[in-house]
């Protein structure tokens, strides 16, 4: 599995979901890709993502689940754990 991360630097609060990411991550043994939407919006056209912060869980280059804008992290790491469970 893999999360993919997009943010902006001029958004606080990605800041602070970037490091809830990452701790998340780790903990997961999960890749983890960052994205800035400003440097990178060819990347972020072709996910479809249009606001920040968006968290996209991946299996196998398929979408598992996306968490946009407004989001519970809690929700986050209940579906992380969720599929690491199907998939093990």
């Amino acid at each position: 599995m893999k999360l993919i991360y997009f943010k902006n630097d001029q958004c606080n609060v990605c800041k602070a979901v970037l490091e809830k990411t990452k701790l998340l991550s780790s903990k997961n043994n999960l890749e983890l890709e960052v994205v800035d939407i400003v440097e990178h919006p060819e990347i972020a056209g072709q996910m479809l993502v249009f606001t920040v912060p968006t968290i996209i869980l991946q299996h196998e280059n398929s979408e598992i689940k996306r968490f946009a804008r407004n989001f519970s992290f809690y929700d986050v790491e209940n579906t992380v754990n969720k599929f690491k469970e199907i998939l093990t």
